[in-house]
């Protein structure tokens, strides 16, 4: 069974890159970059809010979670105004100004996040709750790799490169499947709740600088970005809850 269910979340994960290197692909047709920034900002601000941080708190505290999340997110305020990277405004079919380690740092993230995943689905002995921490992981992997190409084409990354990363990112969670069964994972809840503090801070303060107050700040289709952003949202709040029942 087991088998069977990394490799439909590899497949989901491959899906939501390929949607977003489809999007890059579509000559003068730069909105729709847009649209996909803005729903992954929305979705990056509800798994923040309704998944990785209740998480971070319940494995390490408030106190801790607060310190490692909010470090990091000001750790990456401070990078960004230390390479004097301003978060331009798309005009025409120029890429998306930002941080130009943000794609690297969202994909590590993303990274070991989704190994940790696959440490925790592979160490699981009964296939009810393995069949359901599956489900849990597959409603947001598309999204997931979704949100990282959708960031590095914004910037002008080449198609290899997206897919390349794309490949990578979802094989992630098999990886930590397979590492599950030769790995020790005493003191995992630690390691957990300081990953999860520490893409919540990522995810935050990418959505914020990347992903959404720059595409807002332009009129033009404001409308749909919001209503994408509020999709996104919506969509990942939706799933966070029914993952916490």
């Amino acid at each position: 069974m087991l088998p069977t269910i990394l490799l439909v979340l590899f497949a989901a994960g491959l899906a939501g890159g390929l949607v977003a290197l489809f999007l890059k692909k579509q000559a003068g047709k730069t909105s729709w970059l847009c649209l996909g920034g803005t729903f992954a900002g929305g979705a990056f601000l509800a798994s923040a809010i309704f998944e990785l941080i209740p998480e971070a708190v319940c494995d390490l505290g408030w106190l801790k979670a607060l310190l490692v999340g909010g470090g990091l997110l000001l750790g990456l305020r401070w990078l960004d105004r230390r390479a004097h990277h301003a978060h331009a405004e798309i005009h025409g079919h120029h890429p998306h100004g930002g941080s130009a380690s943000s794609s690297l740092v969202l994909g590590g993230m993303l990274g070991l996040h989704s190994v940790l995943e696959g440490l925790a689905l592979g160490s699981i002995q009964s296939g009810a709750v393995q069949q359901a921490l599956a489900v849990a992981i597959l409603m947001h992997k598309a999204t997931d790799t979704f949100a990282l190409a959708i960031t590095m084409g914004r910037k002008g990354a080449s198609h290899g490169a997206m897919i390349g990363v794309t490949v990578l990112l979802s094989l992630a969670t098999p990886a930590g499947a397979w590492l599950a069964s030769q790995a020790d994972l005493s003191g995992a809840h630690q390691l957990h709740g300081t990953l999860s503090a520490a893409t919540a801070g990522t995810f935050l303060y990418l959505a914020y600088s990347d992903l959404l107050v720059p595409e807002l700040k332009e009129k033009e289709g404001r409308f749909w970005k919001i209503a994408a952003a509020v999709a996104g949202f919506v969509l990942l709040a939706v799933v966070a809850s029914r993952h916490a029942h």
